[in-house]
């Protein structure tokens, strides 16, 4: 008997989707292969694959989610609401905890610009919120090496490691494993011209470097600018930036619209706007963004030095290997150590823009054809089918599989701490009403799902 699975997206699934909702859609399809599974998505969401089965609720819809979770044997959710956790937690449903995204690392840079007090209640909520579903988990999954040491290290200092759990596994990956982003399983996109349609200032001849993905307040856009424009002018011939994504969907939820303001007043104030750099204003649609890629001729990404980027997994620098794009990265996440170590193209140290334009004139150049033969040979051991396999295999076993102890306690404790922490939110931004209704209607919940 196949196994049921519930996968929980944070955001609408359909034509247009960021790196939530990607994940959430790639990990249903690859576990649809041996499963039976439906994914939960606030609206308007859409699925076109037709192995899966689509439940339209969103983390305000607890009821919704905790009904559809009670009626699979796992749940994979990247978040649900404490009052779900406490409702399931020691029943028959398993669940696996998606933490591919450091949210409390990312979060430190993401209110960088809010004021003090806000900050701490925000991060207050992120850091509780994480605890109450690292303790309700049976299975945490996480996207590289780095993201796993800091994912057990946080879980054994809140107690959260048992012994029994280590004595049945000295490695803990029974608890904590990695199941990194991976790439389509098809064949490697082609151009379509709908790059060059969208900015015809960029002649057939002319070098391209692209930007997937959005611009956030952690990432360094200024460093890539500033290189196309030595390229240029060493080269003889132009090189074109082109940023993919400024209008990433939800992007007002998550605090970040300033961001690509910034970048574009960059390249502004440099004289590079519409001239050497160009900026799609909107989102390129999901099945769309191949054929984008496959018409430049090298991926870029670059951030700043600090913490976020330690524990990153720019899922962008993946899609510039699916389309078989030599990359230019700065040095210090996970996916610049594997082009560094795998010679997939070139890095450069944070901010260095001397050395950032260096390295893409070494992959526009001979070295760029060696990167692309590298990438050929590695993208298969990178798509889906393979990064997803330990959790289909968990999956498909988690009914027989020992459970985890319940811990009921720390989730009970994580929950009320996250809730403090959001009314203290809502009574700063909404005032003294909006928090009394909003504890209201969590009474009401919690009655009704007892």
């Amino acid at each position: 008997m196949r196994a049921s699975v519930l996968v929980v997206s944070t955001e609408p699934i359909g034509a247009r989707m960021a790196g939530p909702a990607i994940r959430a859609y790639e990990l249903a399809r690859a576990l649809a292969g041996s499963c039976d599974v439906t994914l939960a998505a606030p609206g308007p969401s859409e699925v076109s694959d037709p192995r899966i089965a689509l439940v339209r609720a969103g983390m305000a819809d607890v009821e919704a989610l905790v009904a559809a979770a009670r009626a699979h044997d796992v749940v994979v959710a990247q978040e649900l609401p404490p009052v779900a956790l406490e409702r399931l937690a020691g029943g028959p449903v398993r669940l696996v905890a998606d933490l591919y995204n450091p949210v409390l690392v990312e979060l430190l840079e993401g209110v960088a610009g809010r004021p003090e007090r806000a900050q701490r209640r925000m991060h207050g909520r992120i850091v509780a919120r994480t605890i109450a579903l690292c303790a309700a988990a049976d299975l945490v999954i996480c996207a590289n090496e780095r993201q796993r040491d800091l994912w057990i290290g946080g879980m054994a200092l809140r107690g959260l490691v048992d012994v029994e759990a280590y004595r049945r596994d000295p490695t803990l990956r029974s608890l904590v494993e990695v199941v990194p982003f991976g790439l389509p399983d098809g064949p490697a996109p082609e151009p379509g011209g709908a790059l060059r349609e969208a900015f015809p200032v960029i002649g057939e001849q002319d070098r391209v470097l692209v930007w997937g993905g959005g611009v956030w307040g952690w990432l360094d856009p200024a460093t890539p600018m500033r290189a196309v424009e030595r390229v240029s002018r060493h080269g003889g011939r132009p090189v074109h930036l082109v940023l993919l994504g400024l209008g990433r969907p939800g992007l007002q939820a998550i605090g970040q619209e300033a961001a690509g303001e910034e970048a574009l007043a960059t390249a502004r104030r440099a004289g590079l706007l519409g001239r050497l750099v160009h900026a799609n204003a909107g989102w390129v649609p999901y099945e769309q963004r191949g054929a984008w890629l496959a018409e430049a001729d090298l991926g870029v990404t670059a951030h700043r030095d600090h913490l976020e980027a330690r524990y990153a997994h720019r899922t962008r620098t993946l899609d510039y290997l699916w389309a078989g794009l030599p990359v230019v990265a700065t040095r210090g996440d996970a996916l610049a150590e594997l082009v560094e170590r795998e010679r997939l193209g070139a890095v450069a140290d944070p901010e260095d823009v001397a050395g950032f334009a260096a390295g893409c004139e070494r992959m526009l150049g001979p070295d760029g054809a060696d990167a692309r033969r590298r990438i050929a040979a590695l993208t298969p051991a990178l798509r889906w089918s393979r990064v997803a396999a330990p959790l289909v295999a968990w999956c498909e076993d988690a009914r027989v599989r020992p459970r985890r102890a319940v811990r009921r306690g720390a989730i009970r404790r994580a929950a009320l701490s996250q809730y403090r922490w959001a009314l203290r939110e809502t009574l700063a931004d909404e005032g003294a009403g909006a928090a009394a209704r909003r504890v209201g209607r969590r009474l009401q919940r919690a009655v009704r799902l007892r």
